[in-house]
């Protein structure tokens, strides 16, 4: 599923109404019909009030509004306008067969918010039309007054394509909006319905096929992850443990031990045939009695640190060694040494996933992205925000709001498959795909989630290729989290219980299976999550 902007979705839109000839009061019908449908399934209620705006998203709203009443419901509609001269020409023919029908519909101006605010108070439901996705915040004049009596007054709120005063194409927030707890959307997600804070405002995002000509979002490379498109591993019966992958585990140092034994035991939990840590000397001991399917291999160390001795170890165990990926960083921490190693392991002819430390040392290298660029073999950075601030060069702030343009740029520019984590994950790939991922909660705002991401794709990387990897170690991470919550309240959960509930993400996304409908939730494991047991038996 791709996620389209305001404007790709607009020239989705008009070229399939110029150029496929599908009308547009079709496709405004198809719309309304499949949304009335999904109220209908979703909600138990009586009365509705269809809150509509002048263009074509009220035009949805005025469909809608019919076969409700077609279903037997009390429905009244109002538009956000002083005279019929102002609505679109769809929205007026709508208009006109809802009346035909024997609709009720009051025409609003600044002056008449007070009927509009009893009817929403008096309604069981509120069908926001007001503003669709062309919409360029903030909302102004008595618009502004009437969504916020919806917010203020309206049991349940039903939006029509994205959640009026919200903008389309961003998480941000600018002035007044409506608050929804479902949205219906047409044809493909938003990034509004993707992004937070925008997305706390969509409530459950339903996306509903209105038959748009799909070949005019080609051009798009933005996609949703998705469970159905996620590849797993495989296992033979015929098979050994080197068929399926020996991962190399480089960091650790004191104070920081558990970062690479969360890396070496969700790599294990994840698939690897093999896992050996590389650690320093002098914790060895610690890493010994913690890993126990998991091999160490100890190298020089000063002060719990990986010493100058360790440069030239760690190149021979990459050579000598029967590895076929690594991952590093975790745990590391940035010395003279420490730089130097992360150099020789960016010579290795092998996928090599970098976290952490492995990026803080990475940033101090002054070409760094030459050496990036040059490299043959796979490689995967996975930076939460800091890190790739350190990166780039970049505010936080500037990441933050513009996730998706970074991480694209940065994979351009180096070659590389980043995975730029925040409240939603992004994936960029070398040439500029993009997929983001919206499993993942509050739970893993914690210490080691992301050591446990780089074991799952150091392994991932090798048994699936490098972009079926990444999409696939990024997606179980998220859904290991998520089923976590499910046992386990998120201010309790720690890193080590994705590894746990690994095998049961590993378990879904084998046991789902994809139907086509017309509409679909925009989370297609919700209910299976939903329907989880509370707690463990």
């Amino acid at each position: 599923m791709k996620i389209l902007k305001a404007r790709e979705m607009a020239f989705c839109d008009e070229n399939s109404i110029r150029l496929t000839g599908i009308p547009s009061l079709v496709l405004m019908e198809n719309a309304g019909r499949t949304a009335s449908q999904i109220i209908l399934e979703k909600l138990d209620f009586q009365s509705a009030v269809v809150v509509a705006g002048s263009g074509n998203n009220g035009g949805d709203g005025l469909v809608i509004a019919r076969y409700l009443l077609l279903s037997g419901k009390d429905v009244k509609v109002f538009i956000l306008s002083d005279t019929t001269k102002k609505l679109s020409e769809d929205n007026r023919k709508n208009l006109e067969i809802f009346e035909t029908f024997g609709g009720s519909v009051s025409l609003i101006g600044k002056d008449k918010l007070g009927k509009l605010r009893n009817a929403v108070k008096n309604s069981d439901i509120v069908i926001d039309a007001v503003f669709g996705t062309g919409f360029t915040p903030p909302v102004k004049g008595y618009r502004e007054k009437a969504i916020e009596l919806i917010n203020r007054y309206s049991k349940t709120v039903v939006a029509v394509d994205i959640p009026s005063g919200l903008s389309t194409d961003t998480g941000n927030i600018e002035g007044v909006h409506t608050k929804a707890d479902i949205t219906i959307t047409f044809a493909y997600p938003k990034p509004a319905h993707i992004l937070y804070p925008a997305c706390e405002f969509c409530g459950d995002v339903y996306v509903v096929d209105i038959s748009i000509d799909r070949q005019y979002a080609k051009a798009v490379k933005r996609y949703l992850l998705e469970p159905y498109e996620i590849v797993l591993p495989e296992r033979t019966k015929n098979s050994h443990k080197y068929t399926y992958g020996h991962l190399l585990v480089i960091g650790g140092s004191a104070g920081k031990t558990g970062a690479p034994i969360m890396a070496s035991k969700s790599a294990s939990a994840a698939g690897s045939g093999l896992v050996t840590a590389v650690v320093p000397r002098e914790l060895d001991y610690i890493f010994e009695s913690n890993l126990i399917e998991e091999m160490t291999i100890p190298v020089d160390s000063t002060d719990g640190e990986f010493g100058k001795k360790a440069i030239r170890q760690i190149k021979e165990i990459i050579r000598k060694g029967k590895f076929t990926s690594i991952s590093a960083g975790m745990g590391m921490s940035v010395n003279e040494h420490t730089v130097e190693i992360i150099k020789e392991i960016l010579k290795a002819k092998m996928p090599v996933v970098i976290d952490a430390d492995g990026l803080n040392n990475l940033s101090i290298i002054d070409n760094y992205k030459d050496i990036l660029k040059k490299r043959k073999y796979p490689t995967v950075l996975t930076p939460h925000i800091g890190e790739m601030a350190r990166l780039t060069g970049l505010h936080t702030r500037d990441i933050i709001n513009n996730m998706e343009d970074v991480a694209k740029e940065f994979s351009k520019e180096t070659g590389v498959y980043t995975v730029l984590k925040g409240s939603r994950t992004v994936i960029s790939t070398p040439e500029g795909t993009v997929f983001y991922s919206i499993r993942g909660n509050e739970g893993m705002a914690t210490a080691g989630t992301g050591d446990v991401l780089s074991g799952i794709l150091g392994t991932m990387v090798f048994r699936l290729g490098a972009e079926e990897g990444v999409k696939t170690g990024v997606y179980i991470h998220g859904l290991s989290g998520d089923i976590a919550l499910r046992f386990i309240n998120a201010e309790s959960m720690r890193a080590t219980d994705l590894i746990r509930f690994l095998p049961d993400a590993l378990d879904m996304l084998k046991s789902y299976r994809h139907r086509y409908s017309f509409y679909s939730h925009i989370d297609p494991l919700k209910s299976l999550l939903e329907s989880y047991p509370e707690r463990p038996e």
